[in-house]
């Protein structure tokens, strides 16, 4: 890795830092402002010739950090999460960082300065599942197979509270790199919003960032930012919403958009192209960018343009970065799920069900089987692990952009991991019971015979979701009382802590299946890893003595997820998808049949590859003009009429709609409604609307 100068990058408010090591230095951050956008860890600050990075945290070490593919020692750094001074294991993966460094004349990389705040913190009013997007305070959250869900799934978002890392695309607009998600939420938590000040008015004391309308009536003068206005900057504190869902703020802030370092300073910049003039003229979160002289690579044939996502390297010249080198950043379209065969760490290459992929120093790491290894890395890796890794396909060979490891159990990643029925116990609210001995959280959960209001200690439900932590975070509650006194409990998962047949662990629960019967497998088929289901009843220690152990086959082959647009096809037995040949002659079809199979439709392909063959078991069109089975769920905003306004970010037509639980009538801002409907472009054609007030 090539020697950079120091360069000091800071953020916020006025900050000095002494770098006794190399020659005492004071720095004042300057004052910013103007229009443009500002990701979190956006870029500010002063100092001579150095190193700033700021991108998202790809993976985590002993005493370091990789970012942009600097792997930065944090011995001695200063580290503030939203604003305030934290640790080393404050960082997570995903997060968007800036960090100031120093290099050494051998190429190596030390923090002295990390920083990180978050994008938006509040409540998800709103989702879009066909969109993989949500809403929080106005803002509209588009997600992909990058971002970093901690604390639940994209399916449990709906009425949790999010903190939320990412990139601007435009106001209102944000692409989230990570999603951290709280099972409750307790009065006075912090609802912030960092963006682009619009719309303000200053009689009635407002303003709109994004989608969210902002009420700083209760900020004092003389504690407003002199230069609040239009275009500026700010991050927005409060912690609450107020009645036609403003947000009342406590503090406001200005949040500077450019570098007015010295001249010569060394720059790396992560984020979304805005205000796109021309390759001479452009912004990289909110910071002017020259890329006349740059060499462009990455995707091939891709250019730079508005919301393209791009890392660029160059200098601070005027405070205007001359770009060197841009890189266009690549997407992941290859879904690998299966086990390590090979690892070669001075090589940087892996391979996942005879699939070698390469790592960079961008590749995000992420462990989250039950070993749960903070500093998990390509080192960290063994054969026989299970992998699930996203890659993106070059000319020349597969890039890993993000690798986790799983359990040796873990259900694929669409799946439902974990599954708990029995009697309701310990209620406290819908965010917080236990069905047998497991914690629950219901907030986003559809219901089956019967409603949230129904939850209430004794009642005998059955739920399914994904665990975090020790908390099932529920997508599904089924009540299932019938009037008896219940009999049996159940859990579904994989085996963990097993000592004995009659000492075992699943999904958190106790089980002694030492006088079971067994379903699909034997006594001897109980180990560590093997996904079971185990009904029986739960005795006064609280251990479930197993009447029944059903015991689920294992995998047969490890499956490859592509995803792209279908070219050289022959047949339905010959065409390929991101470049890999997929044979579909056996497989189920959503959104379409075989027939709609042809040159240019934008596909996902699932299934096992054999002699290199993806043979696909699914194919999901998600390109055509019409989609079946969408469905939005969350506040109604941006009412215009019935055939025009808005749920979690997407357009809602239903001026066709059968509505339930209420009328055409009712429909309004505010009002909570699940749709299901067609997708007809970017606009939901509602079939029904029902109203969940």
């Amino acid at each position: 890795m090539k020697a950079h100068p120091l360069f000091v990058h800071l953020r916020g408010a006025l900050v000095r830092v002494c770098l006794a090591l190399l020659l005492p230095l004071t720095l004042a951050a300057c004052g910013g402002g103007g229009g443009g956008m500002i990701a979190s860890g956006g870029v500010v600050g002063t100092g001579t010739a150095g190193l700033v990075s700021v991108g998202t945290i790809s993976a985590l070490g002993a005493s370091r950090v990789t970012v942009n593919g600097w792997d930065f020692a944090t011995a001695g750094a200063s580290i503030t999460i939203n604003g305030q001074t934290a640790t080393e294991t404050a960082l997570k993966v995903g997060m968007v960082v800036t960090v100031q460094g120093v290099t050494q004349p051998n190429g190596t990389a030390s923090a002295v300065n990390i920083e990180y705040h978050a994008e938006v913190r509040g409540v998800v009013t709103g989702v879009d599942t066909a969109g993989l997007a949500f809403t929080v305070l106005g803002q509209h959250v588009q997600t992909n197979t990058q971002t970093v869900f901690d604390g639940g799934t994209f399916a449990t978002l709906l009425n949790q509270y999010v903190e939320v890392s990412g990139f601007r695309s435009s106001p209102g607009e944000l692409l989230a790199t990570r999603v951290e998600i709280q099972p409750s939420v307790t009065p006075g938590v912090p609802l912030t919003v960092r963006g682009v000040v619009m719309a303000s008015d200053l009689a009635a004391r407002t303003f709109q960032v994004g989608g969210q309308t902002v009420d700083y009536t209760q900020v004092p003068v003389a504690f407003l930012p002199p230069a609040l206005a239009n275009g500026t900057v700010v991050d927005v504190k409060g912690t609450a919403v107020s009645t036609g869902d403003r947000l009342v703020a406590n503090a406001i802030a200005l949040v500077p958009t450019t570098i007015p370092g010295s001249d010569g300073a060394q720059v790396e910049l992560e984020g979304i192209i805005t205000d796109f003039a021309g390759i001479a003229s452009f912004k990289v979160n909110g910071q002017a960018v020259d890329g006349r002289a740059a060499t462009i690579s990455g995707v091939s044939g891709a250019v730079p343009a508005d919301g393209v996502k791009v890392e660029v390297k160059g200098k601070l010249v005027q405070s205007v970065v001359v770009a060197t080198t841009i890189e266009i950043e690549q997407t992941a379209d290859f879904s690998i799920d299966g086990t390590a065969d090979a690892i070669n760490v001075s090589a940087g290459t892996v391979t996942v069900a005879g699939q070698s992929l390469r790592v960079t120093g961008s590749t995000q790491f992420e462990d989250k089987s039950a070993a749960a290894v903070r500093n998990f890395g390509l080192d960290a890796i063994r054969v026989g692990d299970h992998l699930l890794a996203r890659a993106a396909r070059t000319p020349k060979e597969l890039v890993a952009t993000r690798i986790e490891r799983l359990d040796p159990g873990a259900p694929p990643s669409s799946d439902p991991s974990t599954k708990a029925e029995g009697i309701i116990s310990e209620f406290v609210s819908v965010a917080s019971f236990k069905v047998g001995s497991r914690m629950v959280n219901a907030s986003s959960a559809k219901f089956d015979s019967g409603t949230a209001a129904s939850l209430a200690n004794g009642k005998r439900v059955a739920a399914e979701g994904t665990l975090s932590g020790d908390v099932l975070m529920a997508s599904r509650v089924e009540f299932t009382d019938d009037g008896s006194p219940p009999a049996d409990a159940t859990v579904e998962g994989a085996i963990t802590a097993f000592v004995s047949p009659g000492n075992f662990v699943v999904a958190g629960q106790p089980v002694d299946a030492s006088g079971a019967t067994y379903d699909g497998g034997t006594v001897a088929d109980l180990v560590n890893g093997r996904r079971v289901e185990v009904i029986g009843t739960i005795n006064s220690a609280s251990v479930l003595v197993a009447r029944k152990v059903s015991i689920e086959a294992l995998p047969a082959v490890p499956t490859l997820e592509v995803e792209g647009r279908i070219a050289n096809f022959v047949s339905a037995a010959n065409f390929t998808v991101a470049g890999q040949r997929v044979d579909a002659t056996k497989a189920t079809f959503m959104n379409g049949t075989a027939a709609d199979l042809a040159n240019g439709r934008d596909v996902t392909a699932k299934g096992p590859v054999v002699s290199t063959v993806l043979q696909a078991a699914q194919i999901d069109f998600h390109d055509s003009g019409e989609q079946e089975g969408a469905e939005a769920e969350g506040k109604i905003t941006n009412f215009v009429s019935p055939s025009n306004f808005a749920v979690g970010g997407r357009t809602i037509d239903a001026s066709a709609a059968t509505f339930r639980h209420g009328t055409v009538a009712d429909l309004a801002n505010g009002k909570n409604v699940e749709v299901h409907g067609t997708l007809v472009g970017g606009v939901l054609k509602a079939s029904t609307v029902d109203f969940d007030d």
